[in-house]
């Protein structure tokens, strides 16, 4: 893992080209990509962010913060870009030992929706919260779907291939070291059961544009002006029913999901027609949920994610009993 200390040493000069002096730097995030928090000396913050090296290329990078732009510009919360002083969204730093690309992006105060909601777990979950998050799903949809994508715009698809094909965007799940001889035979049948549902499905136009792809509830942020969506870092061209799978994934073990479940589809459907065919394909993303993180994690044992990863393998062989008889 990147020292983050060594790294702000590294990109901090680079502030310069956005004019932002800083007087105050501190660690907000670091994960796969690093975030600083950086107060100016006119008080005004920001998210400094360094991208990971290897995971997109600058062209795709520029195309996030367009869309982002188009987002906040259709009245989505989201934290907004700036461009440095010579017109460009990024600045190539050499830092960690290799090139990164630097962005800055509108810092809003506000907690992650994950570190609220344990402290309501006996109560209940808040139904309000399920809809608005579903209304989020459909607004960003309505947007997508609306949108003429630009000509040079470039993203990865979470398609058929995406998903899992012979090089899934999140690495080929069904080789996970950790699995048991039993556990692979029933990924592999659970893989070529998504290639044939989904292949039988296709790709309507109704439900399938550019997604969030990573809408968990620490990407959703608790602001003033209400939930914030924040890292669009896996964002691509995918499934509708994706985006309301992985914002609906991590309550599946709670004895209320079906209430969760049904604000949640209840405040999409107000803001955005769905068919109950469409709606019936969100169990099949779920799983598609599993296995595309059982890749992700299996392919970064350094982020120490075993227990997770059981998690994951034992969730998406529980798909068995009732999508493959």
């Amino acid at each position: 893992m990147d020292d983050p200390n060594i790294i702000l040493d590294e990109v901090k000069p680079s502030l310069h080209h956005w004019n932002v002096y800083p007087k105050d730097i501190e660690l907000a995030s670091h994960s796969e990509n690093i975030v600083y928090k950086v107060t100016a000396e006119d008080e005004q913050q920001y998210a400094l962010r360094v991208h990971r090296p290897g995971y997109h290329t600058l062209p795709e990078l520029i195309s996030e913060q367009t869309w982002t732009t188009a987002l906040a510009d259709f009245g989505i919360n989201v934290p907004r870009s700036y461009i440095t002083e010579s017109g460009n969204y990024y600045v190539a730093v050499h830092c960690g030992g290799s090139i990164r690309q630097i962005g800055l992006i509108e810092w809003k105060e506000g907690n992650p929706l994950a570190s609220e909601l344990p402290d309501i777990q006996e109560a209940g979950f808040p139904l309000s919260v399920a809809a608005d998050i579903g209304v989020i799903c459909a607004t960003l949809h309505n947007q997508a779907t609306s949108w003429p994508v630009p000509p040079d715009f470039c993203r990865h698809s979470l398609n058929l291939e995406g998903f899992v094909g012979e090089k899934p965007f999140w690495g080929r799940f069904w080789e996970a070291p950790c699995l048991t001889k039993a556990e692979q035979k029933t990924i592999n049948q659970l893989r070529h059961l998504v290639k044939e549902r989904l292949g039988a499905y296709g790709q309507p136009a109704n439900t399938y544009s550019m997604i969030h792809a990573d809408l968990h509830a620490n990407n959703l942020f608790v602001t003033s002006a209400g939930l914030m969506v924040i890292d669009f870092d896996d964002a691509g061209f995918g499934w509708h029913q994706y985006d309301l799978a992985v914002a609906l994934y991590s309550y599946c073990d709670r004895a209320d999901y079906e209430s969760i479940y049904s604000a949640c589809i209840d405040g999409y459907l107000k803001h955005r027609l769905m068919s109950d065919g469409d709606l019936a394909m969100i169990p099949l993303f779920m799983l598609i949920r599993s296995l595309a993180s059982i890749g992700w994690a299996s392919a970064r044992p350094e982020l120490g994610h075993d227990d997770y990863l059981r998690y994951l393998i034992d969730r998406a062989c529980s798909y068995r009993d009732t999508m493959l008889h």
